[in-house]
């Protein structure tokens, strides 16, 4: 509800500058900002809807073995290298993250695969960073960052063990 708040305040804000220069301006924004949502609406409802289908057809034991809690490095480490793997955008990953969540994957791993996807992708790094950048670039990149979602992944573990043993 907050970042709805937060949203909505600084579009309100942002509409009134709009306005106070060109009530063209304004009507532009609201054109651009209308067809953005009809553009993406209907993805992300179809996303959750196969994640929600996903969350049912997918066994949650199979999920839990492979990325629970429990699955510990091994699960981080699995999930990572998914995530770094799967070639898609926020609008079918997040409800991937649903899924994995909803199906017993432990907050470690998933914040594993989440770190990895947004670090890694690469389907991105094939198609925009090695043309546009190179190769020695790129590899520097990923070497430089090839740890982060182990270690965030280990960072959550940690933080969780802690909160268990402050109970």
């Amino acid at each position: 509800m907050g970042a709805i708040i937060i949203f909505g305040a600084g579009a309100l804000i942002l509409s009134i500058v709009a306005w106070r220069r060109s009530p063209t301006l304004l009507r532009g924004a609201y054109r651009n900002a209308l067809l953005r949502f009809l553009e993406i609406l209907p993805r992300i409802g179809f996303a959750l809807l196969t994640a929600g289908f996903l969350s049912q057809i997918v066994p949650a034991e199979f999920i839990g073995g492979l990325i629970g809690y429990e699955s510990g490095l091994r699960g981080i480490l699995l999930a990572a290298l998914v995530g770094g793997l799967t070639p898609a955008g926020p609008i079918v990953s997040f409800p991937v993250v649903l899924v994995l969540l909803a199906s017993g994957g432990g907050f470690p791993q998933v914040v594993a695969y989440l770190t990895a996807w947004s670090v890694f992708a690469f389907h991105r790094v094939i198609i925009y960073e090695l043309p546009l950048m190179g190769v020695r670039f790129v590899g520097l990149r990923l070497a430089a960052s090839a740890a982060l979602p182990v270690l965030c992944g280990l960072t959550v573990w940690g933080m969780m063990e802690i909160l268990k043993l402050a109970r």
